[in-house]
């Protein structure tokens, strides 16, 4: 399988959790293990989606939902 394929094959199934799971939080470490992919990969997918504005980079190394840490943040100011 050719890189492009193989990124956008994870791209595919990486966005399809996220999609499922609003909640989800995993560093890159967590991401391989999950889907037993190699770290690169982990990390070229993470970043694409960050990249894109659909999932954000937290300050302990997590991706989360750009949409849930806003309504996360939104609701500890209320």
């Amino acid at each position: 399988m050719s890189a492009g394929i193989e990124t956008g094959y994870w791209r595919d199934v990486i966005g399809a959790e996220y999609d499922t799971l609003p909640r989800l939080s995993l560093t890159v470490a967590q991401a391989q293990r999950l889907w037993s992919i190699e770290e690169a990969m982990a990390r070229r997918v993470l970043e694409s989606y960050v990249e894109s504005g659909y999932l954000t980079k937290t300050a302990d190394g997590s991706y989360r939902r750009c949409d849930y840490v806003q309504a996360f943040a939104a609701g500890k100011r209320r």
